[in-house]
């Protein structure tokens, strides 16, 4: 245990505290300030528990800074009185709208998903088959991850980034038909919608494709449920919380399964190389630095960096994937720390969390002003939803897609854009405007 878990762990109690308050005075979960207070007060104290050998101190009370100013921000925009947030319905206060085509287009996203990775698989002269092999998955993987970890300019074949958009687009729609619909077999064909990033993340080597696969998944369910009127994004807490353990197990698994084939660590199709010293041990503590380990990271950037004033990216950073196709270049993968003195390899990592690009952007300072009007925005778009508007349910869905992002190398990428887009476009276009309250 770090020496400075003590004073650490008294901040992610007063974090608990506020995010509390927070979700009292805004009216729930997902009143876009209170939920980026859940996520990094979850990030926070899973930190602390999971790995009290991170050192966190004193980035912690940055967090806890930027959690009381989305707070803030929400406050100043929210409707609902303070302390009179209304209890969650047991019913949907209205009906979601009907989204026209929105099992087709689900489904087409998932097709043209998987076409982009045999795309892929194909630009490096495999074929459908070498999907079916572990051994030849893994040759596939272990190539692109080298070719991204050598290259700092390297990037996919074009095809792949332009098919790609789909699965980020039907992680959207997923989460859509999740949220609008009971029925377990549309919701089953809403599950469906990972199979692209499930494959691709193990084609290219990257976790990043899965995660935010999830994070359109879950924004868009989050915005649509709080359309027709909940205030969390869980039916009853305990449900929440076994969800969430589940999950953890099941996403711990699958770092494993990818750390080892991205490492080329299948000697025949379908067998695993044991033999290869300590590959599960090696994987979980990948895992935990992925889970926890950007706040230990940015806390060592914050110690070094808080007193200094470089000059702002004005969004280079933040938005490095948009940046880039302008001609705009910074460092996407930096230079790993190790998060624990002495420790091995597996205890580093190069991710610092959103927070450091916000502060690269626009300073230390200037980040917090940014989340600000961000929670802002954010939550006059959310009363609009609450009152009935479609129109407003993309905005929403992106504020949250930001606050659960808390790994991420960058606030945005193109791709990802390019989906939210779409998903605004289908909303907007789709949807009776009838359904739009009067201002």
């Amino acid at each position: 245990m770090d020496a400075t878990w003590p004073a650490s762990a008294a901040v992610g109690i007063l974090m608990i505290v506020q995010a509390q308050i927070a979700r009292r005075q805004l009216g729930g979960w997902l009143a876009p300030g209170a939920l980026f207070c859940l996520t990094w007060t979850t990030a926070t104290v899973s930190c602390l528990l999971i790995a009290p050998e991170y050192r966190i101190w004193p980035g912690v009370l940055w967090v806890f800074f930027m959690t009381c100013t989305a707070h803030l921000g929400g406050a100043l925009a929210s409707p609902e009185p303070a302390g009179l947030a209304e209890p969650e319905p047991q019913e949907p206060v209205r009906q979601p709208p009907r989204f026209p085509l929105l099992l087709p287009l689900l489904c087409s996203s998932v097709i043209l998903g998987l076409a982009g990775e045999l795309y892929l698989v194909r630009s490096v002269g495999r074929g459908l088959p070498s999907l079916l092999s572990l051994r030849e998955l893994s040759e596939i993987s272990s190539h692109f991850t080298g070719a991204r970890y050598t290259d700092p300019d390297y990037r996919e074949p074009n095809g792949f980034l332009v098919l790609v958009i789909f699965v980020y687009l039907g992680g959207a729609l997923g989460g859509t038909v999740f949220a609008q619909t009971g029925s377990r077999i549309r919701r089953g064909v809403a599950l469906i919608s990972a199979l692209p990033a499930i494959l691709g993340t193990l084609v290219i080597g990257a976790r990043s494709l899965a995660v935010g696969f999830g994070m359109c998944w879950v924004a868009a369910y989050c915005a649509v449920r709080a359309y027709t009127g909940y205030t969390s994004p869980w039916r009853s807490a305990r449900r929440a919380f076994a969800t969430m353990a589940l999950a953890m197990v099941a996403f711990t698994g699958f770092y494993v399964i990818v750390q080892s084939v991205r490492q080329d660590l299948f000697e025949g199709p379908f067998s695993w190389a044991f033999s290869h010293e300590k590959v599960i041990s090696y994987g979980l503590a990948g895992a935990k630095n992925q889970y926890v380990g950007y706040i230990g990271a940015f806390s060592k950037w914050f110690s070094e960096n808080w007193d200094r004033s470089d000059p702002p990216g004005f969004g280079i950073y933040s938005f490095d994937g948009p940046a880039g196709w302008f001609g705009y270049k910074v460092v996407r993968n930096p230079e790993p720390i190790l998060l624990t003195p002495g420790g091995s390899s597996a205890s580093e990592t190069n991710i610092y969390s959103m927070l450091r690009h916000m502060a690269l952007d626009w300073t230390l300072p200037g980040s917090a002003v940014f989340l600000f009007l961000m929670s802002v925005f954010a939550s006059l778009a959310y009363a609009r939803v609450r009152a009935g508007s479609v129109a407003c349910i993309p905005f929403i869905a992106m504020f949250y897609w930001i606050a659960l992002y808390v790994t991420g190398f960058a606030m945005r990428s193109t791709v990802s854009d390019v989906a939210w887009a779409m998903f605004a476009l289908y909303l907007w276009i789709a949807c009776s405007p009838d359904s739009e309250p009067e201002f």
